[in-house]
């Protein structure tokens, strides 16, 4: 089962910034552009044309 978890946003931010995660908006892609966007994220569009290829053990992160 998966695991959730809250991380600080330097946390988030190092993951992110190492590869080691992905930084997911859960906007849409008009949201995402106008308000919500932080640098490294990726809108949840973008993400869900991802999942099929992800591996299980790809580090998610969602704000």
């Amino acid at each position: 089962m998966t695991q959730l978890q809250k991380i600080s946003a330097a946390d988030a931010r190092g993951a992110v910034d190492e590869a080691m995660a992905l930084l997911v908006c859960i906007y849409d892609d008009n949201k995402f552009r106008d308000s919500a966007h932080l640098e490294g994220a990726i809108p949840m569009s973008e993400f869900l044309r991802m999942k099929p290829d992800l591996t299980l053990d790809t580090r998610i992160i969602f704000y």
